[in-house]
């Protein structure tokens, strides 16, 4: 069990045998929630790889938003959304 101690702001340090574990790096995000008393943190993965049976590639050629890499880069966009959805709550 680690303690850290949360500063003015309400940030706090990670234990780096902790962030080297789980492959936390600078610049990745983390999901928080509550559970009573307790507090869970996750990674949020960028991004995944899609499997063959994703449905977006039944989608692939059948938009015309003029966007070229929209099927290539999907993961990125969900994890931008929610990226974006964390920031405003």
């Amino acid at each position: 069990m680690a303690i850290v101690k949360v500063t003015e702001k309400g940030q706090v340090t990670l234990p780096i045998n902790l962030r080297r574990k789980l492959g936390i790096t600078k610049d990745n995000y983390l999901v928080v929630e509550a559970e009573g008393e307790y507090l869970k943190l996750k990674k949020l993965s960028s991004e995944k790889p899609l499997e063959s049976e994703d449905p977006i590639w039944s989608l692939i050629g059948r938009g015309s938003s003029g966007s070229k890499n929209v099927s290539v880069r999907h993961d990125h966009y969900l994890t931008e959304g929610e990226r974006k959805r964390w920031r405003s709550s």
